[in-house]
């Protein structure tokens, strides 16, 4: 800016030892306009620092019968700024341009009044100090301020521009100022957005990653001790599935004020998402006083939650992580505290678990196996195992579960129960649910197109699978591109993720039974029994866990439970399915009590496909 000055001060004929008078102001504000078009970078500086816009100079210009002094005013009438000549001392020497409620005093009173005059010394000297490095390094200095003018207080936007010109041998500046006020209320609004969470309003995770840096530095500088805490709620998926979104909101603002209520000042609550929750504690004496606060934050649970005429009860795990001797990363330092908040559901829920070198180790392990997993899925190392299902009123084979086998794995990770346990905890049990219903629904087709008649498949589905609202479609594809039909389908669920159902299970299982697949309820008794809720959806059959069958014909209490199940089913229209069958007394017992169909040892073990491509016709010829 202050290379045009001195450019149109040139042009003008004025020298740069005297400032011009009011009509000389004229002169060279009018040949600024006049040359606005004819220098695009006196039109960049001119928008930049008078922030005149083109339409408005535009405007201007089109206005060609407009007297000189009209002209004049225009332009001052376009500019939006305040517009001052001030010397080094801080006087006002001239008013150029602004509108007069956003002055300190009036336009009569301001001139030839110094900053001191009109200001607090601390800001006047501010101000001073920019206009001295203005004029020093002939530079243009920028600035944000707030000032209590005369329409209030008001956030300005200001710009110190050396002019070159003196003023009784004192060097002048122009001084721009631009009221922001909305502008800058909408950047903090804004900006707030950016940083909070809509539903809580506690900080997000972009301000707690700031923060959580800011606190190992401190931590790291002052030697002192910090606690990072990741609190996750216990089955809260439960309360969203079962009761809706709407009411799991509320759940989570209440959770969120009870955690700020029982913060100190000094400590960083956040959300980050979901369930998670992430509190930031610093200047602990140790572990042992962390774990004191850690308690007290799990005292929140106590009361349940009210929320749409409902109590609900709550609870939380939090896992624990020490800044600085747990790490000075924050990265880590999160997924150490992930870590840690699973031991403690691991250990019972509503609780807190450190973290510890040995979890890191675990978490390594399962990373890896989790990697190896995923390979194998994408690589078909996995292979289907199928264990047979008999009628027990005539031992006719009647279908065979699909049970997924890992033969190429570690010992210690082939058992279905470790790697299933993987996939659930890591999110891939949905692309392993995709690969055993394809692969099933091949195998199946396969034997059907040579003859062999099976009876039907059970598959096993996740509690992700069946809230997955793409489920149904996905399961119509893979039959419309494998020829499966659906009446040689069974798909298998556990009573829990049927009972506490959304609306995604109960979409699901209704297109199932709309393409003809029948469905079972698998691990009946050991869940959260509702035979009231189970009735409501299109069911076929029951399955009575192993853990009842097994202490048939010799626990009574066994025996109780099983006949009930059996007698409860069959007054509901299901078919009963007996698991785990290995004995002929627990055979016999199973008859006795007219239950439908059994499996296990005592029939068959589960067996790969080539297996049962050979048993079932041995079973025909017997």
């Amino acid at each position: 800016m202050h290379r045009l000055l001195k450019r149109q001060l040139r042009k003008t004929g004025l020298s740069l030892d005297h400032p011009p008078d009011k009509v000389q102001w004229k002169q060279f504000l009018e040949n600024i306009s006049q040359n606005y078009q004819q220098a695009d970078d006196d039109r960049y500086l001119l928008e930049r620092s008078l922030q005149i816009s083109s339409d408005e100079m535009q405007a201007l210009f089109r206005t060609q019968k407009a007297s000189t002094e009209g002209r004049f005013q225009a332009l001052l009438n376009a500019i939006p700024d305040l517009v001052f000549m001030l010397d080094e001392q801080g006087k006002y020497i001239e008013i150029i341009a602004g509108d007069e409620t956003d002055l300190f005093l009036p336009l009569s009173e301001l001139k030839n009044k110094y900053l001191h005059d009109i200001m607090p010394r601390s800001e006047a000297d501010t101000f001073l100090e920019m206009i001295s490095r203005a004029i020093k390094d002939n530079t243009l200095q920028l600035t944000k301020y707030q000032m209590q003018v005369q329409s209030g207080s008001r956030v300005f936007e200001g710009r110190v521009v050396p002019t070159g010109l003196k003023v009784h041998e004192y060097h002048t500046v122009l001084f721009l100022a631009r009221d922001i006020t909305e502008l800058d209320q909408t950047h903090e609004q804004l900006e707030h957005i950016a940083t909070h969470d809509a539903l809580t309003d506690l900080p997000n995770r972009v301000m707690m990653h700031e923060r959580l840096q800011q606190a190992i530095s401190r931590a790291v500088r002052h030697k002192s001790r910090a606690a990072l805490m990741l609190m996750d709620l216990d089955h809260f998926k439960n309360i969203n599935d079962s009761l809706g979104h709407s009411i799991g909101d509320s759940v989570l603002s209440e959770i969120s004020q009870r955690l700020q209520k029982v913060s100190r000042v000094e400590d960083s609550v956040f959300r980050l998402g979901g369930d998670e929750f992430i509190l930031l504690i610093e200047d602990l004496d140790g572990s042992e006083n962390a774990a004191r606060i850690a308690a007290h934050i799990l005292k929140i649970f106590k009361d349940p939650i009210r929320t749409n005429n409902m109590e609900l009860e709550v609870t939380g795990s939090i896992g624990i992580t020490m800044i600085p001797e747990d790490g000075e990363d924050s990265e880590s330092l999160l997924r150490q505290a992930d870590n840690a908040m699973y031991a403690a559901k691991e250990a019972g829920r509503n609780s807190y678990h450190f973290y510890t070198e040995e979890l890191g180790k675990r978490s390594h392990a399962l990373l890896s196996l989790e990697t190896r997993l995923r390979k194998a899925i994408l690589n078909n190392e996995l292979e289907l195992h199928y264990q047979p299902q008999f009628s027990l009123r005539n031992d006719e084979l009647i279908g065979l579960e699909a049970l997924v086998r890992w033969p190429n794995a570690d010992p210690q990770h082939r058992s279905p129960e470790v790697f299933i346990g993987i996939a659930e905890m890591s999110g891939l049990i949905e692309t392993l649910g995709s690969w055993v219903m394809r692969q099933a629904c091949l195998q199946g087709q396969d034997w059907l197109t040579r003859q062999l008649d099976f009876g039907r498949i059970a598959i096993n589905l996740s509690s992700r699978q069946l809230n997955n609202p793409g489920l149904a479609e996905e399961v119509k594809t893979i039959m419309e591109e494998t020829g499966m039909q659906g009446h040689r389908l069974e798909l298998e669920m556990t009573e829990t993720m049927v009972v506490h159902h959304g609306s995604t299970v109960q979409t699901n299982l209704e297109a199932f039974h709309s393409m003809g697949i029948q469905l079972a309820i698998d691990d009946f008794g050991t869940g959260h029994s509702s035979l009231i809720n189970l009735k409501r959806f299109p069911l076929n059959r029951l399955k009575i866990d192993r853990s009842f069958v097994d202490g048939l014909g010799e626990d009574a209490n066994d025996e109780v439970i099983t006949s009930a199940s059996i007698a409860l089913a069959r007054q509901l229209g299901y078919e009963v399915v007996a698991e785990g069958v290995e004995t002929e007394n627990q055979a016999d017992f199973l008859k006795q009590q007219n239950c439908d169909f059994a499996q296990g040892y005592l029939f068959a073990r589960p067996m790969p496909a080539e297996a049962v491509e050979k048993f079932i016709p041995a079973l025909k010829k017997n």
